[in-house]
């Protein structure tokens, strides 16, 4: 790694076990034995910092958006993905209300990032529906809003309701509420599609 990717992997690692809100760039450079300035060399302030950590979740969950999901199975397993992209950079996620706040880049960044989940979900869902995965009685709206919910806010309550299991019993938990919430939408191809996702969590 050069210094700007060691910088940011050392924050991250901070980030993720103090919170963002208690990790100066001071404490950032006393953890990597450098000065200051070698820091806002790279990232001028510690909001740079911050965004570029944003910047890299947003490049990972893109990759898997941009997956083919062509069965309700992929679908589901898209957010199990996204899930574990947000395990690994979850101090942005459990400061998402402070960093919408007071960072104005990263709070319109996500603005543009949420009407692009938004309409990927949609198509989704209508995928989904032509290919026989799902009926023709789609609540999409309410769909749409309960899985933009969860992908949102997820890590936030399983850090607390669900802080005894690990991260990826976390996941799995979450996961599993979004696939019985498709429960009452699926065809009976669909509910099969349901019934592997399930089992490939327990294996």
């Amino acid at each position: 790694m050069n210094k700007a990717e060691k910088i940011v992997a050392k924050a991250l690692e901070m980030f993720n076990e103090r919170g963002i809100e208690y990790v100066g760039l001071r404490e950032l450079a006393a953890e990597l034995s450098i000065r200051v300035g070698n820091i806002t060399y790279y990232f001028p302030t510690k909001d740079d910092l911050v965004d570029r950590l944003a910047q890299d979740l947003s490049r990972l969950n893109a990759q898997v958006i941009l997956e083919e999901h062509p069965s309700l199975f992929s679908f589901l397993e898209r957010f199990r993905k996204i899930f574990a992209n947000h395990v690994q950079y979850r101090c942005l996620l459990l400061s998402f209300v402070h960093l919408m706040q007071q960072n104005k880049v990263l709070s319109g960044a996500y603005k543009e990032t949420e009407k692009k989940r938004y309409s990927s979900i949609v198509t989704n869902l209508s995928s989904l529906q032509e290919r026989g995965y799902l009926s023709l009685e789609v609540d999409t709206d309410f769909l749409v809003s309960v899985f933009t919910l969860t992908a949102r806010f997820w890590i936030s309550e399983a850090s607390v309701s669900f802080a005894h299991l690990s991260p990826v019993e976390q996941i799995n938990q979450y996961v599993t509420l979004l696939a019985k919430l498709l429960i009452p939408y699926a065809t009976e191809k669909g509910r099969h599609d349901i019934r592997r996702f399930s089992a490939s969590l327990e294996s």
